[in-house]
């Protein structure tokens, strides 16, 4: 099975580090988390800090510019103190947030905190965007997004020509064990259902699960990894956590708080699908590239339960 992060052992880590800022850090330790960067927390002074190294720095600086437009808005985005590079690798340092991942919780536990996590939800749908930064998908390190509609952006994530990570990556249908009459299948039973998006532009994390929050009693402390975040349709968000955590019932929930506020989200059931679908093609995607039969089966298994409502 391939890997994607870069190559970081814990004595480099703790050199880099040194180097970085100046002078001894303390209880350096490895944060499992995310599928592209190695990631730890360390100790300077009085405070706690987490650092992300990778081998690319657009998304990090992505994520600075994220939090310089929306950090002050109520949300729990750890401030980014330092972006720089060490070497060839990337890195950024942001506050270490109190908290645990809300994934590695006992079930009770996450649980008790789902309110504050909805919450927590509607408060970044409701957050405005604003003319200054335009377009649907993902948000560059300059605060914008390239395309003029949603449907483009989503349709463009599978375009057979584009760069970076994905380059070539239509070669998988001959190389790996992507199959490519099942995906085009779901590809077009996907797009079918993008008519149903909405014309509105909401911040969108893009990466909403468990894993990326983190929790103390009943609050959310912290939403971390920003670097899929997007403009377009939150429904995106609610097709992730419902995809990895259905257990939650969180679009119920999230409805039922609408409702209290006497909002109802257009479409929903179509919306949830079609994103659910998007998010399964994708995952399809990389689990080929990265040589990982076993998750690429769970994602197709998931793929059949979803068709067969």
């Amino acid at each position: 099975m391939k890997t994607f992060k870069p190559e970081m052992t814990l004595d480099k880590a703790i050199s880099h580090l040194q180097q970085i800022e100046g002078e001894p850090v303390l209880n350096v330790t490895p944060i499992e988390m995310g599928e592209l960067s190695k990631v730890f927390s360390y100790r300077k002074g009085d405070a706690d800090y987490v650092i992300h190294f990778k081998d690319n720095g657009d998304s990090l600086h992505k994520v600075n510019k994220i939090y310089s437009m929306y950090g002050d808005q109520s949300l729990p985005i750890p401030r980014i103190h330092k972006i720089g590079s060490v070497g060839n690798i990337h890195y950024s340092i942001s506050d270490k947030v109190p908290g645990t991942p809300i994934s590695a919780l006992e079930p009770a536990q996450i649980q008790g905190l789902v309110p504050d996590i909805v919450q927590q939800f509607m408060r970044i749908l409701q957050i405005p965007i604003g003319e200054s930064h335009e377009g649907f998908g993902w948000i560059t390190p300059e605060g914008k997004a390239a395309h003029r509609s949603w449907p483009d952006h989503l349709t463009s994530v599978f375009d057979a020509e584009q760069e970076g990570f994905y380059h070539g990556w239509q070669s998988l249908y001959e190389h790996s064990f992507l199959e490519k009459a099942f995906f085009e299948e779901i590809y077009q039973t996907m797009i079918e259902l993008v008519r149903y998006s909405p014309s509105e532009r909401y911040l969108v994390h893009g990466d909403f699960h468990l894993g990326n929050m983190l929790g103390e009693n009943e609050n959310v402390t912290g939403i971390v990894d920003w670097e899929m975040a997007m403009f377009g349709d939150f429904m995106m968000d609610v097709s992730v956590i419902h995809m990895w955590y259905p257990m939650l019932g969180f679009p119920m929930r999230l409805q039922e708080a609408m409702e209290q506020q006497g909002e109802r989200i257009p479409y929903f059931e179509e919306r949830l699908l079609c994103y659910q679908l998007f998010r399964a093609l994708d995952g399809l995607r990389f689990y080929a590239k990265k040589d990982d039969q076993g998750s690429y089966q769970f994602m197709k298994n998931h793929i059949t339960s979803l068709l067969k409502g």
